[in-house]
């Protein structure tokens, strides 16, 4: 009893848990080890999980990840072709944009073109009605002008011829008293050489050899009527000094009248009227002069 005893009370007294000599408080122990510390019961817990339920947790993180994966590869593919979308509406919108510009601009040279056609044809048309206008004014003008042309040049005709007879008839010099009745008859035309004998020849011819007479016509005026393209009536003032050794004599303003006819494409004389002269004046030259 004494030997069962004691061992009992050994066995209580080797049972009992020591106390210990200083409990440790939370507040002492580092942070550091209250880290690792539940570090190793999350370690310890998934541990103890059972091994299929962590396989399917891995499975969901790797289906969760692959399912990722396609949805950002889908995204990133959509927002390319949301780009490229994009982008090829930014082309169609900027060709249309340049088609309608280079449609403008092809209307616009169009209606400029059409426009400056329109101008040049209006141009041309005012240049070519100009030009018609004025051929026509012209021709007009050139038909009023032509039959006055004519008839100017046909009084030139007729007022050369005529003074060209009153110079020769009233022009003579007492040395050459042929020459001048010659060239005053070739200027003549029908019965005025007797008429020109009558007056100059005869009696009146010796006195101007006597008087050793000179004479020089000048024509002033020349008055044409009656004119057509074969005869005409002139009108002629001319003014004559004649100088003989007794003394000078001025007729200024003697008139005649002649009648002439055209012969042969000439203008000749066929009447002479003598009207006398508007004033006359002597001048005596003495035996010094």
């Amino acid at each position: 009893m004494t030997t069962e005893q004691g061992l009992v009370e050994d066995t209580t007294l080797a049972a009992e848990p020591k106390p210990d000599p200083e409990p440790k408080t939370e507040t002492e122990t580092p942070a550091g080890e209250q880290a690792e510390a539940r570090t190793k019961e999350r370690a310890d817990e998934r541990a103890e999980e059972p091994a299929g339920k962590r396989v399917e947790v891995q499975a969901e993180d790797r289906a969760g990840e692959g399912a990722e994966e396609p949805a950002r590869e889908q995204a990133q593919a959509r927002a390319k072709e949301g780009t490229g979308e994009r982008a090829e509406v930014r082309a169609e919108a900027s060709e249309a944009e340049d088609g309608a510009g280079r449609t403008a601009g092809a209307k616009g040279a169009r209606w400029r073109g059409v426009a400056m056609g329109a101008v040049l044809a209006l141009v041309l048309a005012a240049t070519g009605g100009a030009a018609v206008v004025q051929w026509l004014t012209a021709d007009r003008l050139q038909g009023q002008l032509a039959p006055l042309e004519h008839d100017r040049l046909l009084r030139l005709e007729v007022s050369g011829a005529a003074s060209a007879f009153a110079t020769t008839l009233l022009s003579y010099d007492y040395k050459d008293l042929q020459t001048t009745r010659g060239q005053v008859i070739a200027m003549t035309a029908g019965n005025f050489l007797a008429t020109y004998d009558e007056a100059f020849g005869g009696p009146m011819e010796q006195v101007i050899i006597k008087l050793e007479a000179v004479s020089k016509a000048t024509v002033r005026e020349v008055y044409l009527s009656e004119v057509d393209e074969v005869s005409a009536k002139a009108l002629l003032s001319v003014d004559q000094q004649v100088t003989s050794k007794e003394a000078v004599r001025n007729v200024l303003g003697t008139h005649l009248k002649l009648v002439m006819i055209k012969q042969k494409g000439v203008w000749k004389v066929s009447d002479v009227t003598v009207l006398g002269a508007a004033k006359e004046t002597e001048t005596k030259l003495g035996k010094d002069d």
